[in-house]
């Protein structure tokens, strides 16, 4: 008998829900500020779209329904509230929290 972390799904392995979890799945990529246009609106909404994909909750092509939207939306409020601790150096009043919700939530 396979083990859970020895199924395939969609193409992604599929791995226990431990503390690992997490790591396993964000992007090990390096953020260019310079690359990222300014003044152009971010799209959440496209993001929640393609994380949905990767994880093969929904093909590719196809919308996530208004409740998985508010699903993404309340995530990113209890990530952004957990990182309202953690003001930027020189500037409290922005925090870490605030970035998640301008990146996330607007």
């Amino acid at each position: 008998m396979m083990t859970r972390s020895a199924k395939l799904r969609g193409g992604i392995k599929e791995q226990s829900m431990g503390m690992g979890f997490l790591s396993s799945i964000v992007s090990k990529q390096v953020e260019d500020e310079d690359a990222d246009p300014v003044g152009i609106p971010h799209d959440p909404v496209a993001r929640f779209t393609a994380a949905a994909v990767d994880v093969g909750l929904i093909r590719p092509g196809d919308k996530l329904d208004r409740n998985m939207v508010e699903l993404c939306l309340q995530v990113v409020e209890m990530a952004a509230a957990i990182g309202d601790g953690y003001p930027a150096a020189g500037c409290p009043e922005d925090t870490a929290g605030a970035h998640i919700r301008a990146e996330l939530a607007q």
